[in-house]
């Protein structure tokens, strides 16, 4: 696992040289050739960019192709926060060839960018990104990706103008995508204008807590209240981002696990516990749900459940939870627990307490009620 140390997270991360990946995108022709060394493409006319024609607006497709493109995008976002940049390059580079499905799909072209530029192949990702999305979520998607270019060239100014045209005190910042708001927050540091970040900053770790970069931009924040002399902020702000950042170095393990081993349940189960702990319920839930459907014979999966959902508030569900792992273990210790604490919530406390004692026979340690 790499060090957690800050810098980690905002310094370049040494990235796989492209020639290495050739021999695995042979067959991806126009996106290989296109990414070997060649004029900057900026000075290029437009028109050299494909014409494809354009799929019909993601908004009129039925809704299964919806889910469906949602479900492949957040695939390739998977590979791509997992540094994973050549099977990425391999699955979702003939997509967005002209003609493919995603072609016009403004983020996919941005997730292939940034893979193809992670990879050195900056006229390749250039190219991409020189076509429009219709759609505004797609036009988003590109500007930020464009935005990224730009930050990684150390091209503050020309960043700055994707991302704020109009000066940073025309941006609200609650009406802006949460990436948006990070890289406009990045800009602004490095641009030594940190108390105009700050707000950008803030509100993109209040709307994405646990995103992969939340423990760069809670430095960035701890930086600036060191500007400030802020020191007893500073302080809090480093060590919130010394535990993000030790949550997404187990939530990036957890799902490289997953990864390796599909077919095993307790990789799952660890990213269930990681979004429990976290209070994402929903999320735990997500994970839940098809661990059970996967291993319906796992019984700490239906004890994790059996949690989620009693923090919930779903008591039925939790109680039949509870009740299935304990068909499947009758010594489950987490199992007794909740279904204890589950009829203590419904007003039953002579049962929660002959649950609860059952609990404490197997060896259990927690009390019924946790202290207020």
């Amino acid at each position: 696992m790499r060090p957690l140390a800050f810098p980690a997270f905002l310094a370049r991360r040494p990235l796989p040289a492209f020639l290495a990946l050739l021999a695995l995108l042979a067959p991806l022709a126009p996106l290989a050739r296109a990414a070997a060394p060649q004029a900057d493409v900026s000075t290029a006319p437009r028109a050299q960019v494909a014409d494809a024609p354009r799929p019909a607006a993601l908004e009129t497709a039925p809704t299964a192709n919806v889910a469906a493109r949602d479900r492949e995008l957040a695939s390739w976002r998977e590979l791509l926060e997992l540094d994973l940049v050549a099977e990425l390059l391999r699955v979702a580079a003939p997509r967005v060839e002209p003609g493919a499905p995603r072609a016009e799909d403004g983020e996919a072209l941005a997730l292939v960018a940034r893979a193809l530029h992670s990879t050195g192949a900056e006229n390749a990702a250039r190219r991409l990104l020189e076509r429009e999305p219709k759609d505004p979520a797609g036009r988003e998607a590109v500007l930020c990706a464009r935005a990224r270019l730009a930050l990684e060239r150390d091209e503050l100014d020309a960043a700055l103008h994707l991302l704020l045209p109009k000066g940073a005190e025309a941006l609200r910042a609650e009406d802006a995508a949460p990436e948006r708001l990070l890289l406009a927050g990045r800009a602004l540091v490095r641009s030594g204008r940190g108390r105009e970040a700050e707000r950008f900053l803030r509100a993109f770790v209040a709307r994405a807590p646990r995103d992969v970069e939340a423990p760069s931009a809670l430095h960035m924040l701890a930086q600036t209240a060191i500007e400030a002399r802020d020191l007893a902020r500073a302080s809090a702000l480093r060590d919130e981002a010394q535990k993000s950042a030790e949550w997404q170095a187990f939530y990036r393990t957890r799902r490289l696990q997953a990864r390796e081993r599909p077919g095993e349940p307790l990789p799952r189960l660890g990213l269930a516990e990681l979004w429990l702990a976290a209070g994402e319920f929903a999320r735990a839930r997500g994970e839940l749900g098809e661990l059970t459907a996967l291993h319906p014979g796992f019984a700490r999966g239906f004890g994790a459940l059996a949690r989620c959902e009693r923090a919930r508030g779903d008591l039925a569900a939790a109680k039949r939870a509870a009740q299935r792992a304990l068909e499947l273990d009758a010594a489950l210790l987490e199992a007794h627990l909740e279904l204890a604490r589950v009829l203590l919530a419904e007003g039953d406390r002579g049962a929660a307490e002959r649950a609860h004692a059952r609990y404490v026979e197997l060896g259990g340690k927690e009390p019924l009620e946790r202290a207020r």
